[in-house]
């Protein structure tokens, strides 16, 4: 297995446990920071900034902020929270695909 490939899939196993952190939130939402520390926690991700992760989720549209002016970049320094839209939620319960690259 080459390096991207490699890369590819930590950045498919990374996306997937964040929207499994989201299903058991309270109503699929969880602050940014704390899936960072989750993320850091179980090693994941070495630094907090998640928001290639967050990016790449929010234009498939399956996660939103809470709070208003919040972008996958400044979501982390503005403490703000991400749910799950209702895409995302049906995207789970049918158990993903692997051409979206997230590895539930």
């Amino acid at each position: 297995m080459t390096e991207f490939q490699q890369m590819g899939e930590r950045n498919r196993a990374i996306r997937g446990y964040i929207l499994r952190l989201l299903v058991k939130g309270v109503r699929f939402s969880m602050p940014v920071r704390r899936i960072s520390d989750m993320l850091q926690r179980d090693g994941y991700v070495i630094e907090a900034d998640i928001a290639t992760y967050l990016d790449y989720l929010y234009e498939l549209n399956f996660i939103k902020f809470l709070k208003p002016n919040s972008t996958p970049s400044n979501a982390y320094m503005l403490d703000g929270a991400i749910s799950l839209t209702s895409k995302g939620i049906r995207f789970i319960e049918d158990g993903g695909t692997s051409e979206l690259g997230i590895e539930l």
